[in-house]
């Protein structure tokens, strides 16, 4: 049976019943990500984010649960002691945005949800912090930049890996001007109609640029997939894996893939390119004409540093300039943003 969101939130309301009774420690769960969206499915896959605060500091960070073959739960464990002082969560780009973008309740105990939220929504949206939020990813972006030169050095991967980090952290520093941080799946999808909020719809052609070479890969699919599914498998089995690519999310990304190929080429190839990076790291993939392959055809190998360097260096820049106009747009002070 197909499952929808209405169903799917009763399976997690029914596994957070059966936590409780055995972990005391829970004093808040909130659902975030995609399941505050009308329709949190990529190709009948998708995951649920959930935020579980406790009363004390719990034994790991985050927890990736299997519901069916299709859907997992991915749990975020938190230290209510983390939410003090309410100023720090409002510079966390993360946990102040699951906190105070509208999140759905599950469980809460004594109020707590409430007043927390309170506090760290009093000033979340006033310009200073939400400049502070979007700069903490460009400014990690520019300096992961300044050396991306000599991460190519070591290998396809490391600098596939740096490279694809700029172009994310460049993303959210403009997202978060308006919404919460976006993750993999709806990166390059989600981009564009945040990029338009903010009057920056011309980033967007920027952008896929910067995911794209001369030849076009559309008509290589089986080739890469193929390839590409092999690996994930291998890594998402092995005792390498992490929790965010074990084999249980194997269709989380797969089928999101496949659905985009035609639809959305770019998020495709993001996709692809992400995870495999990822698991090229860590299994020492470099050397694999399957991986070489299509960093070549991206044009996201080391050998395409200097010219990707200099068109990342101007993505960049327009990023900081988008920045600028929305602050001085906002009343945005600098000297506000000192005192936080």
């Amino acid at each position: 049976m197909a499952i929808n969101k209405e169903r799917l939130i009763k399976l997690t309301e029914s596994f957070l019943g059966k936590r409780l009774r055995t972990d005391h420690s829970i004093i808040c769960a909130y659902l975030t990500g995609s399941m505050l969206s009308e329709d949190p499915f990529i190709n009948g896959t998708a995951d649920v984010d959930i935020v579980m605060v406790h009363n004390h500091s719990p034994a790991a960070v985050r927890e990736i649960v299997p519901l069916s073959a299709e859907v997992t739960l991915d749990i975020h464990h938190l230290d209510q002691a983390y939410f003090s002082p309410s100023k720090k969560v409002r510079k966390d780009p993360w946990v102040g945005s699951s906190l105070c973008f509208d999140p759905v309740v599950l469980y809460g105990a004594g109020h707590w949800f409430e007043f927390a939220q309170a506090l760290v929504e009093a000033n979340f949206f006033a310009p200073e912090y939400v400049m502070y939020r979007s700069r903490l990813f460009s400014n990690e972006a520019r300096t992961l930049l300044s050396s991306l030169g000599a991460i190519a050095a070591n290998g396809t991967s490391a600098y596939c890996s740096a490279y694809l980090k700029i172009v994310e952290n460049s993303c959210n520093a403009i997202a978060c001007l308006s919404k919460m941080p976006l993750t993999d799946r709806v990166m390059m999808r989600q981009f564009k109609p945040l990029a338009e909020t903010v009057g920056a719809a011309d980033l967007t052609a920027d952008l896929y640029d910067l995911m794209l070479g001369q030849t076009d890969p559309s008509l290589y699919y089986e080739y890469f997939f193929n390839s590409w599914q092999y690996y994930l498998t291998y890594f998402g089995n092995s005792p390498f894996s992490n929790q965010k690519m074990q084999s249980s999310r194997l269709p989380y990304y797969t089928a999101a893939v496949s659905a985009y190929w035609n639809e959305h080429l770019i998020s495709s190839l993001w996709i692809m390119a992400k995870t495999w990076s990822s698991v090229a790291r860590a299994l020492q993939l470099d050397g694999n004409e399957y991986y070489e392959a299509l960093c070549t055809m991206l044009e996201i190998h080391p050998r395409s540093c200097p010219q990707r360097s200099s068109q990342l260096e101007a993505f960049l820049e327009k990023v900081e300039e988008v920045q600028a106009a929305w602050g001085a747009e906002q009343g945005f002070d600098e000297r506000e943003q000192t005192l936080l």
